[in-house]
């Protein structure tokens, strides 16, 4: 039944040889859908097209849960919000949001359950078309605005004395771009229609909804299929990536890079019918409903005028104005229900998401452009495949005005490459200390060589090298964010002495040491009347080669009398593990390089697999927290062993290269 509804939606008034080409398409998806993968034939056909068939193989056994993983559980009470969609007999998907004070939501036997202590509002369009019952097919997402972290679930709708629960049947987590930072002022109840005022509904948007979308930077999309469940996420960008065209017909946004599996797009493949919810969240509270059919619209057939004539001026001029956009998704409004004081809470923007692409319009106007220059001062090797740049930012930043935190990363536009007209975008771990840019205004990145890339070839073999004109040697500063270090709270305010656990652990792999190296430099270099320390730093760095080993020199050699300069208190032990098969090789020529490194209790140098390790984390209970940075195969390895030493799951942190 799958691939006779692609085969009825999927094509819009094709030419034989385009039906002859997607039936070909079709034909392939079928084949890779196999009871291995968790993908559809809607997700397959989109991962095909797309050519990201590997990387989603590589991570979907991984990503999903039949049950919620502790790791994810905490983050869901603290919350006052859950979004959440239902998937109708219809087929209509309405997009909904519970909201109550923190701790309505409680996950519950073993991750099995969510328990809902509170009720949607009775104007919303899923509780007057009759949806809060049992064996609601149901998505769920729940965000924490502040840290960005974001979890996405399925299942069904059971209602019992204590209110609504969801039935959790998958479970996974999402990555934190296009996500606007929001503070929570004030918590509020749901006032329902008699405060607030009625709902209205109409067929479609009017010039008010149209305004409401000029200021919106997320909204929630819902989407369903009756053979593989509902689902609701996120998109986002700046103030306007959505846009009313032809009068309100349409609604239509950008699909930027993501992570390649096309869950929400490929579900829309299968059932065009899909819902879009919009919260004023930062001024009246109101709430926007957005239901019809779902239509993508890749770049080449925007530019060669192949979409409905009503549209073409529209998404024509959306393509100028998002250069970043890989496609355009377009919705044919059939349903807008607009709900008065939707959220009774009050918001506080804080920050827009870093990964935000720039809009063409906000460059034009001058609304938003590149306060500081980014110059390259120097480039000095780490290790084959790795070179550590210092950046000076030009005018030097009023002192105060910009502020780095230790573990931050740092988003550079890159004018020497562009893509579409715009410069390139990459983000990198700040590898320096932060006092040394408050100072000076200089920060320091370290980038791997990737021989197929498009940027570190640029970096690595002309601009190291000198071969640039100097105009290619200054970069964009888009600005630090991020929170990925053990002296930030996932807020990314700094923490104090009681708020640090007193264990720290990191596994990195490969390039994956810059954040522990970011972390190490930031404990030595805090200012000593603010000094937070633990009571020891365990980092596990593994590598294949010792060629490729960068910043072992600073670990084996500096790091240790740096850091018992400031910190005497703590213990510091570095275990070096090296993959290769000439692992123990490599390891006596490290003693024979290295004076003084036999006998050191601070140093380990051990062959074989991470996850044979345990008795190097003698660690327990809830003193002890863990990172974790490097390729996905690395990444599995490290929670392998943190599981197998009994440390709560709920304790390690993850930062994936793909972020």
């Amino acid at each position: 039944s799958s691939l006779v509804s692609l085969l009825q939606i999927s094509v819009r008034s094709p030419s034989s040889a385009e039906l002859r080409a997607f039936r070909v398409v079709l034909s392939m998806a079928a084949a890779l859908v196999h009871p291995g993968q968790p993908w559809h034939l809607g997700e397959r056909a989109l991962q095909l097209q797309q050519k990201t068939v590997a990387s989603s193989d590589e991570m979907g056994p991984r990503i999903y849960h039949k049950v919620i993983p502790e790791s994810y559980q905490d983050m869901i009470s603290p919350q006052p919000h859950f979004m959440a969609s239902f998937l109708g007999e219809d087929g209509r998907v309405w997009p909904s949001a519970f909201f109550a004070p923190p701790g309505f939501a409680l996950p519950q036997h073993g991750g099995r359950q969510i328990q809902l202590n509170a009720q949607l509002d009775p104007r919303d369009g899923a509780a007057v078309n009759g949806l809060v019952k049992n064996g609601t097919l149901m998505g769920g997402v729940t965000i924490d605005f502040m840290s960005r972290r974001r979890n996405r679930f399925n299942g069904q709708l059971e209602l019992n004395g204590s209110g609504n629960a969801m039935k959790i049947l998958q479970a996974f987590g999402n990555c934190p771009k296009y996500i606007t930072r929001r503070r929570l002022r004030r918590t509020g109840q749901n006032l329902g229609g008699v405060t607030a005022g009625e709902a209205q509904q109409y067929q479609q948007l009017s010039s008010e909804d149209a305004a409401l979308l000029e200021k919106t930077d997320m909204m929630y999309l819902g989407t369903g299929h009756p053979e593989h469940g509902a689902d609701m996420n996120i998109r986002g960008g700046q103030a306007g990536f959505m846009r009313s065209l032809a009068d309100g017909q349409f609604l239509a946004w950008p699909d930027y890079v993501g992570n390649g599996f096309y869950m929400s797009l490929g579900n829309t493949k299968l059932n065009p019918q899909a819902g879009v919810l919009v919260v004023d969240w930062d001024d009246t509270g109101r709430g926007l409903q957005i239901l019809g059919k779902t239509e993508t619209y890749e770049r080449e057939e925007i530019q060669q005028g192949q979409v409905p004539a009503a549209l073409v001026p529209g998404l024509q001029a959306m393509l100028e104005d998002e250069p970043q956009a890989l496609r355009l998704v377009v919705i044919k409004v059939e349903i807008v229900r607009s709900i008065p004081q939707y959220c009774p809470h009050q918001y506080e923007k804080v920050e827009l998401s870093p990964y935000n692409p720039t809009p063409m319009r906000e460059l034009k106007s001058g609304a938003k452009s590149h306060e500081f220059d980014a110059r390259v001062q120097w480039a000095k090797p780490e290790s084959e495949d790795v070179i550590t740049f210092e950046f000076q930012l030009a005018p030097i930043p009023r002192p105060g005005s910009l502020k780095l935190k230790a573990g931050q990363h740092v988003r550079l536009g890159i004018p020497a490459l562009s893509k579409d007209g715009m410069p390139v975008e990459r983000t990198w771990t700040v590898t320096s200390e932060p006092s040394w840019f408050h100072e000076h205004g200089r920060f320091q990145i370290s980038v791997q060589h990737k021989k197929d890339g498009l940027v570190t070839p640029f970096l690595h073999q002309k601009l190291a090298l000198n071969k640039v004109e100097e105009s290619e040697s200054v970069f964009i500063f888009h600005g630090f964010s991020g929170e990925f270090s053990p002296l930030l709270e996932p807020s990314g305010e700094y923490r104090l002495q009681k708020q640090l656990p007193k264990h720290i652990v990191f596994f990195a792999g490969g390039i994956g040491v810059t954040p522990a190296i970011a972390a190490l430099k930031g404990i030595i270099d805090q200012p000593g009347e603010e000094r937070a320390v633990p009571e020891s730093f365990t980092l596990f760095y593994s590598f294949r080669d010792l060629r490729n080993a960068a910043f072992l020199g600073y670990l084996l050699k500096q790091v240790q009398g740096d850091l018992q300069a400031v910190a005497p208190e703590t213990k510091l032990k570095v275990v070096i593990n090296i993959t290769n098969k000439d692992a123990k090789m490599m390891i006596d020529q490290l003693h024979a390089s290295v004076k003084a490194l036999t006998g050191r209790q601070d140093v380990l140098l051990l062959p074989g697999r991470l996850e044979s390790f345990k008795e190097h984390l003698p660690f327990t209970g809830n003193d002890v927290e863990g990172f974790v940075c490097g390729p996905a195969a690395f990444e599995q390895a490290a929670l392998g062993l943190w599981s197998a030493a009994g440390l709560p799951a709920g304790k390690l942190r993850t930062e994936s290269f793909a972020y």
